[in-house]
C-alpha cells in the first residue's frame, strides 16, 4: 500500500497542495474543501502540511457510530461514505493528528489518496537544491512524497 508522508522542513507555505485538492474533488479552488491543509507555526517560523497518517488502527473508524469509514478497495485507506456519514463528528474529534475536517457544507473531510495518485503529492513545489533552511536537500525535494509502505 502507498502512503502520504511528509517530508519535514521542506513545505513553503505555498498551499497550492490545498488548492488542487479541492479542485480534484470539488471542481474548484477553496482551500475549505480540501483534504489536506498547511498550517503555519510561529515558533518554529515552519509550515508543516497536516495529512490523514492513514493509522494501521485509525481511532477516527473506531469512534464512527454509523461505520461510514470504509476501506477503498484501490488503496485499502479508509475513505468517507458519505450516505453512510451522519454528521455527528466523532470521527474528527477522534483524531490524534488532526487531519479530518469539515467543510462549509458541513460534510466530513478526509484524504482518499485520490484513488491512489495523489494530486497534492504532483503538485506540490519542488525545492532547488540544498535550499532548506533546516536541512540538506537533493534538488526537486518536495514536502510530500507517495511512498510504498513495507
Amino acid at each position: 500500500m502507498k502512503r502520504l508522508s511528509v517530508v519535514a522542513n521542506l513545505c513553503i507555505g505555498c498551499r497550492e497542495c490545498e488548492l488542487m485538492c479541492s479542485l480534484e474533488h470539488h471542481g474548484i479552488f477553496n482551500p475549505a474543501q480540501a483534504r489536506i491543509r498547511v498550517e503555519y507555526n510561529e515558533e518554529e517560523n515552519a509550515y508543516h502540511p497536516v495529512i490523514c497518517r492513514h493509522c494501521e488502527e485509525p481511532a477516527c473508524a473506531e469512534a464512527c457510530h454509523a461505520e461510514a469509514l470504509l476501506p477503498d478497495e484501490r488503496t485499502g485507506t479508509l475513505v468517507v461514505d458519505q450516505e453512510k456519514c451522519i454528521s455527528c463528528l466523532e470521527c474528527v474529534e477522534a483524531c490524534p493528528y488532526d487531519a479530518l475536517s469539515v467543510a462549509p457544507d458541513g460534510t466530513v473531510l478526509k484524504c482518499d489518496l485520490c484513488g491512489g495518485a495523489a494530486v497534492c503529492v504532483r503538485f506540490c513545489s519542488k525545492r532547488p537544491g540544498m535550499t532548506s533552511p533546516m536541512s540538506a536537500n537533493p534538488e526537486a525535494a518536495t514536502a510530500l512524497v507517495f511512498e510504498e509502505e513495507d
